[in-house]
Protein backbone atom coordinates (compact mmCIF):
# COMPACT_ATOMS: atom_id res chain seq x y z
CA UNK A 1 0.00 0.00 0.00
CA UNK A 2 1.64 3.30 -0.97
CA UNK A 3 0.72 7.04 0.42
CA UNK A 4 -0.11 9.20 -2.54
CA UNK A 5 -0.63 13.08 -2.81
CA UNK A 6 -4.43 12.18 -2.78
CA UNK A 7 -4.97 8.68 -1.36
CA UNK A 8 -3.78 5.31 0.02
CA UNK A 9 -2.74 3.18 -3.14
CA UNK A 10 -3.09 -0.83 -2.33
CA UNK A 11 -0.31 -2.63 -4.54
CA UNK A 12 -0.35 -6.58 -4.47
CA UNK A 13 2.19 -8.45 -6.35
CA UNK A 14 2.30 -12.67 -5.59
CA UNK A 15 5.82 -12.20 -6.35
CA UNK A 16 7.59 -8.93 -5.08
CA UNK A 17 6.51 -8.21 -1.88
CA UNK A 18 5.45 -4.13 -1.24
CA UNK A 19 6.51 -2.46 2.29
CA UNK A 20 3.49 -0.08 3.29
CA UNK A 21 3.15 1.02 6.62
CA UNK A 22 5.60 -0.89 8.24
CA UNK A 23 3.89 -3.95 6.56
CA UNK A 24 4.66 -6.78 4.11
CA UNK A 25 2.29 -7.70 1.08
CA UNK A 26 0.75 -11.37 1.19
CA UNK A 27 1.85 -12.81 -1.91
CA UNK A 28 -0.82 -15.52 -3.56
CA UNK A 29 -3.12 -12.56 -3.37
CA UNK A 30 -4.83 -10.34 -5.48
CA UNK A 31 -7.33 -7.90 -5.95
CA UNK A 32 -7.93 -4.17 -4.92
CA UNK A 33 -7.55 -5.16 -1.31
CA UNK A 34 -5.91 -8.66 -1.60
CA UNK A 35 -8.43 -10.46 -0.69
CA UNK A 36 -8.46 -12.99 -3.41
CA UNK A 37 -6.42 -15.80 -3.43
CA UNK A 38 -4.82 -17.48 -6.32
CA UNK A 39 -5.70 -20.66 -7.62
CA UNK A 40 -2.29 -22.08 -8.98
CA UNK A 41 -4.43 -25.47 -9.90
CA UNK A 42 -5.74 -23.58 -12.79
CA UNK A 43 -3.07 -24.25 -14.86
CA UNK A 44 -3.20 -28.35 -14.22
CA UNK A 45 0.48 -28.30 -13.46
CA UNK A 46 -0.06 -32.00 -12.20
CA UNK A 47 0.91 -34.75 -14.66
CA UNK A 48 0.15 -38.13 -15.15
CA UNK A 49 -3.63 -38.76 -13.45
CA UNK A 50 -2.07 -36.34 -10.42
CA UNK A 51 -4.60 -34.74 -7.84
CA UNK A 52 -3.50 -30.87 -7.68
CA UNK A 53 -4.18 -29.32 -4.07
CA UNK A 54 -4.60 -25.87 -4.10
CA UNK A 55 -1.58 -23.58 -1.27
CA UNK A 56 -1.12 -20.40 -0.66
CA UNK A 57 1.16 -19.08 -3.17
CA UNK A 58 1.58 -22.56 -4.63
CA UNK A 59 -0.01 -25.93 -5.06
CA UNK A 60 1.27 -29.86 -4.41
CA UNK A 61 0.77 -32.66 -6.72
CA UNK A 62 -0.08 -35.93 -5.37
CA UNK A 63 1.13 -38.32 -7.35
CA UNK A 64 -0.22 -42.11 -8.25
CA UNK A 65 1.84 -45.28 -7.14
CA UNK A 66 3.84 -45.14 -10.10
CA UNK A 67 4.46 -41.45 -10.48
CA UNK A 68 7.02 -39.31 -8.45
CA UNK A 69 8.36 -35.56 -8.72
CA UNK A 70 7.31 -32.68 -8.04
CA UNK A 71 4.75 -32.32 -10.70
CA UNK A 72 4.16 -36.54 -10.94
CA UNK A 73 6.42 -36.22 -14.31
CA UNK A 74 8.43 -38.92 -13.68
CA UNK A 75 7.60 -42.55 -13.81
CA UNK A 76 8.78 -45.34 -11.04
CA UNK A 77 10.57 -48.21 -12.71
CA UNK A 78 8.68 -51.18 -11.49
CA UNK A 79 11.60 -53.13 -13.01
CA UNK A 80 13.59 -52.18 -10.10
CA UNK A 81 11.98 -54.31 -7.15
CA UNK A 82 12.45 -57.24 -9.53
CA UNK A 83 8.96 -58.85 -9.81
CA UNK A 84 9.76 -61.14 -12.34
CA UNK A 85 11.05 -65.03 -10.92
CA UNK A 86 12.85 -67.46 -12.45
CA UNK A 87 14.82 -65.17 -14.56
CA UNK A 88 12.10 -63.65 -16.03
CA UNK A 89 12.46 -60.57 -18.04
CA UNK A 90 11.15 -57.36 -16.43
CA UNK A 91 10.08 -54.69 -18.88
CA UNK A 92 8.83 -51.36 -16.97
CA UNK A 93 5.91 -50.22 -19.06
CA UNK A 94 3.95 -46.42 -18.10
CA UNK A 95 1.56 -47.39 -14.68
CA UNK A 96 3.13 -50.69 -14.27
CA UNK A 97 5.36 -53.45 -15.64
CA UNK A 98 5.41 -57.08 -17.64
CA UNK A 99 7.15 -60.20 -17.16
CA UNK A 100 8.51 -62.13 -19.88
CA UNK A 101 8.85 -65.74 -18.88
CA UNK A 102 10.89 -68.58 -19.74
CA UNK A 103 9.75 -71.55 -21.00
CA UNK A 104 7.59 -73.73 -18.70
CA UNK A 105 6.65 -70.78 -16.97
CA UNK A 106 3.35 -68.68 -16.54
CA UNK A 107 1.40 -65.90 -14.69
CA UNK A 108 1.93 -62.42 -13.78
CA UNK A 109 5.33 -62.83 -12.41
CA UNK A 110 6.08 -66.02 -13.99
CA UNK A 111 5.34 -67.88 -10.98
CA UNK A 112 3.01 -70.63 -12.21
CA UNK A 113 4.89 -73.80 -13.35
CA UNK A 114 3.76 -75.95 -16.76
CA UNK A 115 5.91 -78.65 -16.48
CA UNK A 116 6.28 -81.65 -14.61
CA UNK A 117 10.01 -83.20 -13.62
CA UNK A 118 11.07 -86.80 -14.43
CA UNK A 119 9.66 -88.35 -11.12
CA UNK A 120 7.33 -85.82 -9.79
CA UNK A 121 4.50 -87.84 -10.27
CA UNK A 122 5.18 -90.74 -8.62
CA UNK A 123 7.03 -88.81 -5.61
CA UNK A 124 3.42 -86.91 -5.69
CA UNK A 125 1.20 -90.30 -5.27
CA UNK A 126 4.09 -91.27 -2.59
CA UNK A 127 3.51 -88.29 -0.43
CA UNK A 128 -0.08 -88.14 -0.86
CA UNK A 129 -2.36 -89.30 1.85
CA UNK A 130 -2.88 -92.67 2.61
CA UNK A 131 -7.08 -91.81 2.37
CA UNK A 132 -6.74 -89.52 -0.31
CA UNK A 133 -4.89 -92.67 -2.39
CA UNK A 134 -7.95 -95.28 -1.47
CA UNK A 135 -10.19 -92.35 -2.55
CA UNK A 136 -8.85 -92.29 -5.87
CA UNK A 137 -8.41 -96.13 -6.21
CA UNK A 138 -12.01 -96.59 -5.31
CA UNK A 139 -13.38 -93.96 -7.88
CA UNK A 140 -11.15 -95.63 -10.46
CA UNK A 141 -12.77 -98.71 -9.71
CA UNK A 142 -16.20 -97.75 -9.62
CA UNK A 143 -15.63 -96.14 -13.33
CA UNK A 144 -14.25 -99.90 -14.48
CA UNK A 145 -16.96 -101.40 -12.91
CA UNK A 146 -20.24 -98.82 -14.66
CA UNK A 147 -17.97 -99.08 -17.84
CA UNK A 148 -18.32 -102.99 -18.26
CA UNK A 149 -21.94 -102.63 -16.88
CA UNK A 150 -22.40 -100.33 -19.72
CA UNK A 151 -20.52 -102.53 -22.33
CA UNK A 152 -22.34 -105.29 -21.51
CA UNK A 153 -26.05 -104.09 -21.62
CA UNK A 154 -24.93 -102.61 -24.93
CA UNK A 155 -24.00 -105.64 -26.15
CA UNK A 156 -26.95 -107.49 -25.15
CA UNK A 157 -29.18 -104.82 -27.09
CA UNK A 158 -27.27 -105.18 -30.65
CA UNK A 159 -27.86 -109.24 -29.86
CA UNK A 160 -31.03 -108.85 -29.53
CA UNK A 161 -31.63 -106.39 -32.08
CA UNK A 162 -30.26 -108.98 -34.73
CA UNK A 163 -32.18 -111.48 -33.14
CA UNK A 164 -35.21 -109.84 -33.96
CA UNK A 165 -33.99 -108.86 -37.10
CA UNK A 166 -33.45 -112.59 -38.15
CA UNK A 167 -36.18 -113.96 -36.38
CA UNK A 168 -38.67 -111.98 -38.55
CA UNK A 169 -38.80 -113.46 -42.36
CA UNK A 170 -39.96 -116.84 -40.27
CA UNK A 171 -42.65 -115.22 -38.50
CA UNK A 172 -43.96 -113.64 -42.22
CA UNK A 173 -43.27 -116.57 -43.88
CA UNK A 174 -45.55 -118.67 -40.79
CA UNK A 175 -48.38 -115.94 -41.56
CA UNK A 176 -48.41 -116.00 -45.10
CA UNK A 177 -48.87 -120.01 -44.68
CA UNK A 178 -51.69 -119.59 -42.03
CA UNK A 179 -53.29 -117.10 -44.86
CA UNK A 180 -53.19 -119.48 -47.56
CA UNK A 181 -54.48 -122.31 -45.54
CA UNK A 182 -57.47 -120.26 -44.57
CA UNK A 183 -58.46 -119.87 -48.37
CA UNK A 184 -57.77 -123.40 -48.98
CA UNK A 185 -60.04 -123.98 -46.41
CA UNK A 186 -63.31 -121.75 -47.31
CA UNK A 187 -62.60 -122.96 -50.99
CA UNK A 188 -63.56 -126.90 -49.83
CA UNK A 189 -66.53 -125.74 -47.96
CA UNK A 190 -67.71 -124.34 -50.66
CA UNK A 191 -67.44 -126.58 -53.34
CA UNK A 192 -68.99 -129.74 -50.60
CA UNK A 193 -72.02 -127.49 -50.06
CA UNK A 194 -72.12 -126.76 -54.07
CA UNK A 195 -72.35 -130.53 -54.53
CA UNK A 196 -73.57 -132.09 -51.23
CA UNK A 197 -76.28 -129.39 -50.42
CA UNK A 198 -79.70 -129.95 -50.19
CA UNK A 199 -81.17 -129.83 -53.67
CA UNK A 200 -79.01 -130.41 -56.34
CA UNK A 201 -78.04 -127.38 -58.91
CA UNK A 202 -75.48 -126.52 -60.66
CA UNK A 203 -72.62 -124.89 -59.64
CA UNK A 204 -72.98 -121.22 -59.55
CA UNK A 205 -69.11 -120.40 -60.47
CA UNK A 206 -66.56 -122.42 -61.61
CA UNK A 207 -64.06 -123.40 -59.27
CA UNK A 208 -60.66 -122.31 -60.10
CA UNK A 209 -57.41 -124.46 -59.12
CA UNK A 210 -55.57 -123.55 -56.00
CA UNK A 211 -51.92 -124.27 -55.30
CA UNK A 212 -51.07 -124.32 -51.67
CA UNK A 213 -47.76 -124.49 -50.94
CA UNK A 214 -46.07 -125.46 -47.05
CA UNK A 215 -43.31 -123.62 -46.66
CA UNK A 216 -41.35 -126.04 -44.21
CA UNK A 217 -37.48 -125.92 -43.96
CA UNK A 218 -37.13 -128.91 -46.65
CA UNK A 219 -38.80 -126.31 -49.29
CA UNK A 220 -41.32 -129.80 -50.11
CA UNK A 221 -44.84 -128.40 -51.07
CA UNK A 222 -47.17 -130.90 -49.03
CA UNK A 223 -50.07 -130.05 -51.35
CA UNK A 224 -49.43 -128.39 -54.93
CA UNK A 225 -52.52 -128.79 -56.75
CA UNK A 226 -55.98 -129.58 -56.46
CA UNK A 227 -57.73 -129.96 -59.57
CA UNK A 228 -61.76 -129.37 -58.63
CA UNK A 229 -63.49 -129.66 -62.48
CA UNK A 230 -63.69 -133.69 -60.93
CA UNK A 231 -65.46 -132.91 -58.38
Amino acid sequence: MLKSASAWVVVCSPCLPVASAGRLGNPGYHGLYCEEEYNECLSTPCQNGATCRDLVNGYKCLCLAEYEGEECEVDINDCDSNPCHHAGTCIDQPGGYTCHCPHGWVGANCEIHLQWKSGHMAESLTNMPRHSLYIIIGALCVAFVLMLIILIVGICRISRIEYQGSSRPAYEEFYNCRSIDSEFSNAIASIRHARFGKKSRPAMYDATPIAYEDYSPDDKPLVTLIKTKDL
